[in-house]
């Protein structure tokens, strides 16, 4: 198991990473940086997370400390509570606002379920961030 890493950029993240994850990280992070470019990617945890204002979501490999899963990796939204999952997408299992989801393979990668989900999810972080201005 990986311990918490002070990665400075994707690539010595992703080479850290066992084959299946790096198959599902490399299509998850294209999708988003390639439809969102206005998000930047930092690193928390040893992961990346993606923010605007704020955090928006991340991705979570089961090889990382804590992730609560045996393999895959999980995309996760950081205010996942407040979007609408109509589609049952997203777990927030007991946790209160981060929601997940689970992907063992690359086939599990959704990418107009997912862009729709990352589209509402910026939407809430601008709508809160204007919020925060008034």
């Amino acid at each position: 198991m990986m311990k918490f890493a002070k990665y400075k950029d994707f690539d010595s993240f992703f080479e850290h990473l066992p084959p299946n994850e790096q198959a599902i990280c490399a299509p998850l992070r294209e999708l988003i940086l390639e439809n969102f470019p206005e998000l930047k990617e930092k690193f928390s945890y040893g992961a990346p997370f993606y923010h605007f204002n704020t955090r928006i979501c991340f991705l979570y490999p089961a090889s990382l400390p804590y992730s609560g899963i045996e393999k895959g990796v999980s995309l996760g939204f950081n205010r996942g509570h407040l979007l609408s999952n109509d589609d049952r997408l997203l777990d927030l299992g007991d946790r209160k606002e981060v929601a997940y989801i689970r992907l063992l393979s690359p086939s599990d990668i959704a990418a107009d379920r997912f862009l729709e989900l990352l589209h509402e999810a910026v939407l809430l972080d601008i709508e809160i961030a204007s919020y925060k201005k008034r």
